[in-house]
């Protein structure tokens, strides 16, 4: 029995060294592990946010992307003369009705440009019969013939919203010279 006693007593102490000695290795496994779950949740969080803002770049890529297709296809700007904000013209307009197709020609003030790329857009006004009409052309659209520059003016404003409220000798605006040729450009077909 003492021999019996003796491997038992020996078993016990090297099952007793072997735990101490695998909880001393668990508890650094743990306290390193603690460390690299801290460390991948910081990176996790940085790539999260950042997964985020590289999202929304994407989004705005692909939307410029599709504005640039679009601007491609329908671009007015090699079609028509250059004109401003004050500039008098007249727009040639193509109205379809049923199945007969006009043009329609609508002469104004240029009052203001907005937006940009292929949403461009112009408000031109016009005074018949003592009333104001004010009407929006998209410029990039396939409905626009051609645009003439009838009258060139000097404004110091962006938007001449301002001539809304004026009638007759108080909405007049400060005229330039045409330079030659410049009304003339129109669209080959």
């Amino acid at each position: 029995m003492d021999e019996q006693e003796k491997k038992a007593t020996e078993e016990t102490t090297a099952n007793a060294e072997v735990s101490s000695e695998e909880v001393a290795v668990k508890t650094e496994t743990s306290e390193a592990a603690e460390t690299v779950v801290e460390e991948v949740a910081v990176t996790k969080a940085a790539k999260g946010s950042a997964k985020k803002d590289a999202g929304k770049e994407k989004i705005k890529n692909t939307l410029h992307d599709i504005e640039m297709m679009l601007l491609a296809e329908n671009n007015n700007n090699e079609k028509f003369p250059k004109f401003g904000v004050g500039d008098t013209i007249r727009v040639s307009v193509r109205i379809s009705e049923g199945t007969k197709e006009r043009v329609q020609i609508y002469e104004g003030v240029v009052l203001c440009f907005k937006h940009g790329m292929n949403r461009k857009t112009f408000i031109v006004r016009r005074v018949s019969a003592g009333i104001s009409i004010e009407r929006v052309f998209s410029f990039h659209s396939p409905y626009l013939s051609h645009i003439e520059i009838v009258r060139r003016a000097k404004v110091r404003r962006a938007k001449l919203f301002f001539l809304r409220g004026r009638f007759g000798k108080a909405a007049r605006l400060k005229e330039l010279a045409l330079k030659k040729g410049e009304n003339k450009k129109r669209p080959t077909q």
